[in-house]
């Protein structure tokens, strides 16, 4: 489960632990408020890309303004190849993915790539209404 929620919805599913304590459910930890992102950079390819939290409506975490600003903030997977081959990355770092992006077969690829830039523009635009 996304810890976030569909962007389509007006629900942010994290709300529920404001009713309830995920630790007496035996979850041990949840990662939007059990790490401190301060000492470990989040890495999540949020829309098909590393730097979709520009375009996300719930996925992002304050800080990642600040790692843009310091150079940390890549776009394409092969950015982050370069930046760890350059020893450019933090010593801790939080990769989040969403495997049904990444399709190995060439026609779901395609499709899941159209769809997820149709997606980032109408994020975008949202995400520009609430500022």
């Amino acid at each position: 489960m996304a810890g976030h929620g569909s962007p389509k919805s007006k629900y942010d599913s994290k709300d529920i632990w404001n009713k309830y304590d995920y630790r007496e459910l035996g979850i041990i930890g949840e990662p939007y408020f059990d790490i401190d992102f301060n000492e470990v950079f989040y890495l999540i390819d949020t829309g098909r890309r590393w730097d979709g939290w520009k375009v996300s409506l719930r996925d992002k975490v304050p800080q990642q303004e600040r790692w843009e600003k310091e150079g940390l903030v890549s776009h394409t997977t092969k950015d982050i190849i370069k930046a760890a081959e350059n020893n450019q990355l933090p010593s801790k770092i939080m990769i989040t993915t969403h495997p049904q992006r990444w399709p190995d077969m060439p026609l779901p690829w395609v499709k899941e790539l159209v769809w997820q830039r149709v997606k980032n523009v109408v994020k975008g635009i949202l995400v520009a209404r609430r500022k």
